[in-house]
């Protein structure tokens, strides 16, 4: 049995969804205005992460849906675009946050929820990877009108080792699968950035659409594809030359994406177009385009491949609050599913 945890922005609120079901069985109060989650590795937590001066973090047990802590954060604020403000490592020891108002990073000890460390960082820390090691973090500076940049926390020690200046206007960034490259795309110079590990220097500057957003890397890391925002297209990179080997029509806005474990398909979640472009990772292609909700701003994958759960926002306008469920094998949506007020993230349980 696996469940869906939706983070209600304007709510101050997470569902939670039985996807045996795909009804809500719960409805927790995490404090502040929540806009990120993530799941520990072994999938028994659920962090919760709410805007405010402070914010903070709200922990959750999966087994009965219960809040056991709440740490408090830095200053954030929310950024209306799914980035990834907060990760946790790949041993589930440490959780890092980017507190994207005061400027610094908190690192929290997962096996007592406190702080332990504070990290100060450049303007505006918006995103954050972990190498598959655990040894770095990746943490993007998004700025307007002069240069972004990556700093890199050594974890051993919370301290910043680089500073590597990229883009104009980054919001994502992504490690491949063997943790060799970070990837980063630039809004503002439509150009994906690739950064060496080894070294934490600049090795390429891609070329892709107008107002590249998201990113995701296929399981065997051979692919990235990069959502073009103001271009309603795909960007396929491949990672060994650092290419574009293919450009894909999508809907209006494609503004998330994720790839099936199976590397099969990659599901597009297109803003403006209130649908869900399905690519075949085969032959680069739309094989089909999904009704969903008003404003489809985020969207999961269960471990088996089997569904598609879907955020629809309702920024404004109506038949958003909602998630949409797509089961892969026919394409179709199956559930529409009541929840809190704004949706913007979610986590699915394995």
């Amino acid at each position: 049995m696996s469940f869906v945890y939706v983070a209600n922005n304007g709510g101050s609120n997470v569902s939670v969804i039985d996807t045996k079901v795909n009804r809500p069985i719960s409805n927790i109060t995490a404090g502040g205005l929540p806009f990120a989650t993530i799941l520990s590795p072994n999938g028994q937590y659920c962090y919760v992460l709410s805007v405010g001066t402070p914010g903070n973090v709200a922990v959750i047990d999966t087994k009965n849906h219960g809040v056991i802590a709440k740490v408090q954060v830095g200053s954030l604020l929310f950024i209306e675009f799914p980035t990834t403000p907060m990760a946790i490592t790949h041993d589930g020891q440490l959780i890092y946050v980017a507190n994207t108002n005061s400027n610094d990073i908190t690192v929290i000890d997962t096996k007592d929820n406190r702080v332990i460390a504070t990290v100060g960082m450049n303007d505006n820390p918006i995103s954050i990877a972990i190498t598959p090691d655990d040894q770095y973090v990746y943490v993007l500076h998004s700025t307007s009108g002069s240069f972004a940049s990556v700093n890199v926390i050594e974890t051993k020690m919370h301290r910043v080792i680089s500073t590597i200046r990229t883009g104009v206007f980054a919001f994502n960034i992504k490690i491949t699968p063997n943790g060799q490259y970070a990837y980063l795309s630039d809004l503002g110079g439509d150009t994906v950035f690739v950064l060496d590990i080894k070294t934490h220097k600049v090795i390429a500057a891609v070329p892709v659409g107008e107002d590249p957003f998201s990113l995701a890397f296929t399981a065997d890391g051979q692919y990235v594809y990069v959502g073009n925002i103001n271009e309603n297209t795909v960007s396929v990179i491949e990672t060994k030359y650092n290419q574009v080997i293919s450009t894909i029509r999508v809907g209006a806005s494609p503004l998330a994406l994720k790839v099936t474990l199976d590397d099969q398909y990659v599901y597009v979640a297109n803003l403006d177009g209130n649908t869900v472009s399905v690519i075949e990772i085969k032959t680069n292609q739309v094989i089909s385009t999904i009704d969903v909700g008003t404003f489809p701003f985020t969207l999961g994958i269960t471990a088996d491949d089997r569904y598609v759960y879907v955020v629809n926002s309702q920024f404004s306008g109506s038949g958003g609050n909602t998630v949409s469920v797509i089961e892969t094998k026919t394409n179709q949506v199956i559930s529409t599913i009541g929840v809190g007020s704004m949706p913007v993230a979610l986590a699915i349980t394995p």
